[in-house]
């Protein structure tokens, strides 16, 4: 009977030693992962959470299905803005890192994956505001990653991360650098380009990585529009882009690419592209895509922009681009010659939306003024933004200014206006006239024509090689006195010396 015992405890001890060594959770980024993870990326949220919990069930060792199910989370929470979403799968995050903590921790895959919902969560808080929380989840993702490259220096997908955290510190204005120190993070625009670069060749050449592809090029095209001098390099991703033919079944994918060719005045490659994008209950709303394509279309002076704007502003329950929405249906209706619609939707700015971003601080700052923009400003404004450059010309050239420019603000305006046609259309020496101006009549400006004068002038002599003129640009932009866009003209100011100063 003792011996009979004493072998019952000895496998007993066998069993709870095998379960406790077997129950450290491994990491596998198979076929059934990748799928989940391609319907993820393409918003198709009930599928990938379908192939997710069939994954759970066939391998409850695996990790890599609670990352996945992060994503989700993310996504959601990202695109709809929700805070009553976000404070439900807060909560259901920390049941995540619990179960990614009991990891196999010599896994390149234990540290990366907490480093990603660190990060996934950072940049879903500053939604809401909680900055504090968002540096520290900021700090614990950078520390994870720089851990996990020194151990495993090989293990691509780390660099995605790294090479988003060193573009963005790059960016961050000198008058900032407590964020840095707060952070803890060093690092430039273009180390953090090269980074994902080296994720998205190794993804096209290997199909081990395939999958990161997608994510790959939104980041990618989204940093060369925004922190890039040269916006071309844009359309190079989209010819990636477009060579996977599910992109066009990718709202995330589609919402790129209508970015990219609105901004090198594509505009109506943007409209064809957003009007004809797939919908369906299997796709988790994004309703952004409705104020983009009204965006677009109002470029364009369509009769019918407004109607997508209102699309947006009623389903959307998030927090920005509303007070920019409503502005957007306020000219929509002035420069179709309705000046009480005008006035209807410009009182809306004021009582709906918040003031996070710049878009709707300066709509509700043109409410506040209670005074109607200047017509043909505005309409070359809108045409100049579609990349319909000879109309903005005509629009701001066929009448004498004397008969249409009311106060200094339209004619320092004028200035602006022209400048930045003129650069953008190609007559480079014409642009570089008008911004100059610009400048040296608003300077002390108030609005933001000035300071992006200046933006724009240190991006033509930064393309020109011209370095040192680049740098007394990029450093008036940041000097100026404008309360209007104020935080993205200082971060791309200060993307435009990080690059310069770190040139090879």
């Amino acid at each position: 009977m003792l011996m009979a015992r004493k072998y019952i405890i000895l496998a007993l001890m066998f069993v709870l030693t095998y379960v406790t060594v077997s129950g450290q959770y491994t990491y596998d980024f198979n076929d059934g992962c990748r799928e989940a993870y391609s319907k993820i990326i393409s918003l198709k949220f009930e599928a990938g959470q379908k192939l997710i919990d069939q994954e759970k069930l066939s391998h409850p060792q695996n990790n890599i299905p609670y990352l996945l199910e992060n994503y989700i989370y993310f996504l959601k929470v990202f695109i709809s803005e929700e805070e009553a979403l976000f404070e439900e799968l807060d909560e259901k995050k920390d049941d995540i890192i619990d179960r990614l903590e009991d990891g196999d921790e010599n896994s390149p895959y234990y540290r990366y994956c907490l480093a990603q919902v660190n990060l996934q969560w950072a940049v879903a808080r500053t939604k809401f505001k909680e900055y504090v929380s968002a540096t520290l989840e900021i700090n614990r993702a950078y520390r994870l990653l720089e851990d996990n490259k020194e151990d495993f220096p090989n293990f691509l997908p780390n660099n995605i991360n790294l090479g988003l955290l060193h573009t963005m510190i790059g960016t961050i204005p000198d008058n900032y650098n407590w964020v840095k120190r707060m952070v803890g993070i060093e690092g430039t625009v273009d180390e953090g380009v090269n980074e994902i670069l080296a994720v998205l060749n190794e993804s096209i050449e290997n199909p081990e990585f395939s999958h990161y592809k997608a994510e790959c090029l939104f980041y990618l095209s989204f940093i060369q529009m925004n922190l890039m001098t040269n916006k071309s390099k844009t359309l190079d991703y989209i010819r990636i882009i477009e060579q996977d033919k599910s992109s066009m079944e990718n709202p995330m994918a589609i919402y790129a690419i209508a970015r990219i060719y609105m901004s090198n005045g594509m505009n109506d490659k943007a409209i064809d592209l957003l009007v004809n994008r797939p919908t369906g209950v299997e796709y988790f709303p994004f309703y952004y895509l409705d104020y983009l394509t009204g965006l677009a279309k109002l470029h364009r002076l369509d009769d019918d922009a407004n109607k997508y704007f209102f699309k947006y502003v009623i389903n959307f329950k998030g927090i920005n681009y509303i007070k920019d929405a409503y502005q957007k249906v306020a000219w929509h209706y002035f420069v179709h010659g309705n000046t009480e619609k005008y006035k209807e939707y410009i009182a809306k700015v004021e009582k709906y939306g918040n003031t996070v971003v710049d878009a709707d601080k300066q709509a509700e700052r043109e409410a506040e003024k209670d005074n109607m923009p200047n017509y043909h400003l505005l309409r070359a404004r809108l045409l100049f933004d579609g990349g319909y450059y000879q109309e903005a010309v005509e629009d701001l050239t066929t009448e004498k200014r004397d008969n249409f420019l009311r106060n200094e603000e339209d004619e320092l305006e004028y200035t602006y206006r022209l400048g930045r046609i003129y650069h953008e259309w190609g007559k480079i020496n014409d642009g570089i006239r008008y911004y100059e101006q610009t400048i040296k009549e608003g300077s002390e400006s108030e609005t933001y024509f000035a300071a992006n004068a200046a933006l724009q002038l240190g991006k033509i002599y930064e393309q020109q090689k011209q370095y040192d003129l680049a740098v007394q640009y990029y450093e008036a932009a940041q000097s100026m006195e404008n309360k209007e866009y104020r935080n993205s003209i200082n971060q791309k100011a200060k993307a435009g010396l990080n690059r310069v100063e770190n040139r090879n």
